[in-house]
């Protein structure tokens, strides 16, 4: 039988600008599987860094890589053995896979807290990701998703990392007898609008704090939701709380310096969930000895997370479900723009007001 094959992007990684389309193997349906077919891909930070040669590894044996780990997909096959899977559901693939030791957090399924780091993720390491038309996967890694979600299910993944940043952060806060209500976040991109909208929904003040003008779609997504937004070019953090303290606090701008503010604005028993990763290299004088004091006499969690687990899917498609209606209108609007497969590299463009761009890979 000739083996069948897709259309998909491919990367070098190591090498720059090394997008290209071609054609990429589909492997045969196996025991277990699901046949998906690929409706959409989100971008981020990490498909711009795999684009740019800065990080990203291929499958063992192969010399490239499909990138993209945020993804819509629809059943098209249903491999043997499997029930209460069958074709038209919408499905999205979880990115991180187990480690080949299966280590005591991986064998729990909590291989977003593998002990080892040896994981792979679609897209990213050691396994193909989701930016080409067609593709299988195991049904025990594919969380289903309701077609009602059909407009905004792209968000599943990202939304699966703020709520295990902020379920775990709470978890830990349970140690104070008074839960918290009041929360900023820093960073108006996909994460921070995300864990803005899932604060609000616990019923939490929250602030968020970014550097695009008040009249901004960013703005208004946030005061949509019953937010305090921040204009930090005009109005700096300080000066707008000026009083306030927060009982949690999300950074999620990928700006260290941002870090070191929102750590001085946290109140007694509060945390900082550092959920971005900074680049570059930026340099501050800081009293280390003041904040140690601080976090000690305080009781205040500095915590960092990545990734997310299988039942933060889960949680992400129940959340989104409610936000339909609590929220009616607004997270379609944080897709901000839609390209064909042809032009994935626009996608990679940075725009002021940009959120999600999204990659239509195929259509429904």
């Amino acid at each position: 039988m000739e083996a069948q094959t897709c259309r998909g992007i491919a990367v070098t990684p190591g090498k720059a600008n090394s997008a290209r389309i071609q054609s990429v193997p589909v492997d045969e349906l196996g025991a277990g599987e699901l046949m998906l077919r690929v409706l959409e891909v989100g971008i981020c930070g990490t498909d711009e860094e795999i684009n740019e040669g800065l990080y990203g590894a291929p499958p063992t044996g192969m010399d490239y890589l499909v990138p993209g780990h945020e993804s819509l997909t629809e059943v098209v096959g249903v491999g043997s053995g499997l029930t209460g899977w069958q074709p038209g559901d919408l499905a999205v693939p979880i990115v991180r896979r187990p480690c080949p030791e299966n280590c005591a957090a991986c064998a729990r399924g909590r291989w977003d807290m593998c002990l080892t780091g040896d994981y792979r993720e679609r897209g990213i390491s050691g396994l193909q990701g989701m930016l080409r038309e067609r593709m299988t996967d195991h049904a025990d890694f594919v969380v289903r998703v309701p077609k009602t979600l059909r407009d905004c299910a792209v968000l599943v993944e990202p939304l699966s990392i703020v709520e295990k940043a902020i379920g775990e952060t709470l978890r830990l806060q349970r140690r104070s007898p008074v839960p918290p209500r009041s929360a900023l976040v820093t960073g108006a991109g996909p994460i921070g609008l995300l864990a803005t909208l899932l604060l609000r929904s616990r019923g939490m003040e929250v602030h968020l704090l970014d550097r695009r003008p008040k009249e901004s779609l960013k703005a208004r997504i946030a005061t949509a939701a019953g937010a305090n937004y921040i204009d930090d070019s005009t109005t700096t953090l300080e000066d707008a709380t000026k009083g306030l303290t927060f009982d949690l606090a999300i950074e999620a701008s990928g700006y260290a310096p941002l870090l070191f503010r929102a750590l001085g604005k946290l109140g007694r028993n509060a945390a900082l969930v550092l959920t971005g990763v900074t680049a570059g290299h930026h340099s501050l004088s800081i009293d280390v000895d003041l904040m140690n004091q601080e976090l000690v006499l305080e009781n205040q969690l500095l915590v960092g997370s990545v990734n997310a687990a299988r039942y933060h899917y889960t949680a992400a498609v129940a959340d989104l479900s409610r936000w339909k209606k609590r929220f009616p209108g607004l997270l379609p609007q944080l897709i901000t723009g839609r390209y064909p497969l042809e032009r994935f590299t626009d996608a990679l463009q940075k725009s002021p007001d940009g959120i999600k761009p999204v990659v239509e890979v195929s259509q429904a």
